[in-house]
C-alpha cells in the first residue's frame, strides 16, 4: 500500500512540473520562422491596407 502512494506521489509530482515548465518557459520559433506576435487592431489594420495590391486571405478560427 506504501509503495503504490509513493509511485502516485511521484507521479503527480512529475506532472505538475511538466506542467508549470510548460506554462512557465517561454517557446522559440524554429530556425528560419518569424517568431508568433501579438496582433493589435492598428497593426493588423496597416498590414492590410499595405497589402492592399495582392490578393489577402482573412480567416478566423473559433476553438469551438
Amino acid at each position: 500500500m506504501r509503495r503504490k502512494l509513493v509511485i502516485v506521489v511521484v507521479a503527480v509530482l512529475i506532472l505538475t512540473a511538466a506542467a508549470a515548465y510548460y506554462a512557465l518557459v517561454p517557446g522559440r520559433a524554429p530556425a528560419g520562422q518569424p517568431p508568433l506576435s501579438e496582433l493589435d487592431t492598428l497593426s493588423f489594420d496597416q498590414q492590410f491596407k499595405a497589402a492592399s495590391a495582392s490578393t489577402r486571405v482573412l480567416v478566423m478560427l473559433s476553438p469551438t
